[in-house]
């Protein structure tokens, strides 16, 4: 990872893309509270987004919905002449954000977080969906509900020595929400029918229902701090074969 660190985004770091035309980064909590900066991040949302951070109760839940959105501002910023706050956003029918046509700007972005961390994708056209998520110990495949993980997966987790299938799950779980954000529907997309396997240690989208052209999808594991799983999906105008890349799933 390379840090960022002129002025205000000095927290921020260029995660390695597996894709050329999207841009990766990442940010995190700092151990060291600032108020001054924390106060300066809030200053760089919207009116609206500063009025849902007011809401949270918890201190570190607030300034981490803060910190992801002012992430994706900085992010969104570099490169041209609008400044972060500017950013105006719409929403597709099942809430998926998009740049407000305004801006005259045809960038696709996601953003995730998760325990402090915090993701944003941004792609020169094509649809995109990323993904965070925390190791959990209580995490446990064999307990999970059935509409989670498919047939396919569940079989393939069972197989699995026991100290590798937290890892493994939060892995496909990523993988599913990255997929769910970049195709628009969240929550609606039936992860059970959703099934993903693992080809030369890639990942590889299986064809269904739910995702009925999955040669159009190309999904990746990305490199994430210690303690995370993280995951990339992006859409392409032709079927495309996956360049394979390292993928980060060893525990």
């Amino acid at each position: 990872m390379t840090g960022v660190r002129d002025g205000p985004r000095r927290l921020i770091e260029k995660l390695p893309s597996p894709e050329p035309d999207v841009v990766l980064r990442l940010a995190r909590l700092p151990v060291t509270v600032d108020d001054e900066a924390g106060r300066e991040r809030f200053r760089s949302l919207s009116d609206r987004e500063q009025q849902r951070a007011s809401r949270f109760l918890r201190r570190t839940d607030r300034n981490e919905y803060v910190l992801a959105h002012w992430l994706l501002r900085h992010s969104l910023s570099e490169g041209t002449s609008v400044p972060p706050r500017s950013w105006d956003f719409t929403e597709e029918r099942y809430g998926k954000p998009r740049i407000a046509r305004r801006f005259g700007d045809e960038r696709e972005f996601s953003l995730s977080h998760s325990a402090g961390t915090c993701v944003v994708a941004v792609s020169a056209r094509r649809r995109v969906g990323v993904d965070i998520e925390r190791l959990r110990e209580t995490d446990d495949p064999r307990a999970l509900p059935r509409n989670c993980l498919s047939p396919g997966e569940r079989g393939r987790l069972a197989a699995l020595p026991e100290e590798r299938r937290q890892a493994e799950f939060i892995q496909l779980w990523a993988l599913k929400e990255a997929l769910a954000k970049a195709m628009g529907v969240g929550l609606r997309l039936p992860f059970a029918e959703v099934d993903f396997s693992w080809r030369d240690a890639r990942p590889s989208l299986g064809r269904s229902a739910a995702v009925p052209a999955p040669e159009f999808w190309t999904c990746h594991c990305l490199d994430a701090p210690a303690g995370f799983r993280a995951a990339l999906c992006v859409r392409g105008a032709r079927p495309t074969t996956a360049v394979p890349i390292r993928g980060v799933r060893e525990t």
